[in-house]
């Protein structure tokens, strides 16, 4: 199941509202290691697009062995010579943005880790789509491209040992990875025969009102943390607030503060949001409790007229 990008962006602050209820640490200190661990998300996109293109480089350098005549071998030549050829990479390999941000971080191309890119070329010979598309005589930018997503989704993606790099790598990789792949794997969808070079690759933040969706939630949530308290105790009679699980604790507070401050988003967005929230990091336990509480909680903001949404049909 594809997971949208604003579901991550409230995964990410609960994590660091967590992380900050646990630590004490000042507020627009862990506000700012949030929004750079959003940021990480984008590094490893830019990984996995420069993944792609190092393994296309390693099929140049085939080529080039072949010409050198230090290596024949003719199945090894098809395929090096179909992959360096495609298009498709062709035209990411000379991408402005990608090549630029690359250069300035060093750190996301596989220099330094070539044994996973030669692993790969190596895999991809004996893998079943290869045949096919090596074997085809005439070659057609619908052929690479299809070639190249079939190879992407079903090679690259899986692969456990590229996994156990990236857990390595990247302290919520579990997390990152999936928005990541997903946003490769559609920069690859995106590209046509006729896509110019320096074409916009993908943002973690659509637009600004993403970027303030995110800061508004946390700072908020943070800043009333002791009303929202009140609140969660006055309809959780048989709870004591202390006893509660924080996790489920910070998610009530979270989902208070979307009924409240956030007048675009309409309730039942941000119920079902939270529910499928717990059902990930919390305990079955604790996803029928949110899930009633968040209906009481609910029912009082509204006799209580406090939830006050823009728009057509947010209630």
């Amino acid at each position: 199941m594809k997971i949208s990008v604003r579901r991550r962006f409230r995964v990410r602050a609960m994590q660091f509202l967590y992380a900050q209820y646990i630590s004490g640490l000042d507020c627009n200190v862990v506000e700012n290691n949030m929004l750079q661990s959003v940021d990480k998300i984008y590094d490893l996109y830019i990984c996995l697009l420069n993944l792609v293109l190092a393994i296309r480089d390693r099929a140049l350098q085939k080529m080039k062995a072949v010409k050198e005549r230090k290596l024949i071998i003719r199945r090894d030549f098809a395929f090096s010579r179909k992959f360096a050829g495609n298009v498709l990479l062709e035209i990411l390999s000379k991408n402005v943005y990608l090549s630029d941000y690359s250069a300035k971080n060093q750190q996301l191309t596989w220099q330094e880790h070539m044994s996973y890119v030669i692993l790969l070329f190596e895999e991809l010979q004996h893998w079943p789509y290869y045949k096919e598309y090596v074997i085809q005589e005439e070659s057609s930018f619908e052929a690479d491209k299809d070639f190249i997503l079939k190879c992407y989704e079903k090679h690259i993606k899986p692969h456990q040992k590229l996994h156990e790099w990236f857990e390595d790598q990247y302290i919520t990789w579990v997390d990152d990875l999936e928005v990541a792949h997903s946003m490769a794997y559609d920069t690859l969808k995106f590209i046509k025969n006729t896509t110019p070079v320096h074409f916009r690759l993908y943002s973690i933040y659509k637009d600004i009102e993403d970027k303030n969706f995110i800061i508004m939630l946390y700072r908020k949530t943070l800043s009333n943390c002791e009303p929202f308290n009140e609140l969660i105790r006055s309809v959780a009679s048989n709870w004591d607030l202390e006893r509660m699980a924080i996790l489920d604790k910070i998610i009530l507070q979270m989902a208070l503060c979307e009924f409240i401050y956030f007048p675009t988003i309409p309730p039942k967005v941000t119920m079902n949001e939270y529910i499928e929230i717990t059902k990930i990091y919390s305990t079955g336990k604790s996803k029928i409790f949110v899930n009633g509480m968040l209906d009481q909680l609910f029912k009082v903001l509204y006799k209580q007229e406090k939830i006050l949404k823009i728009g057509k049909g947010l209630m």
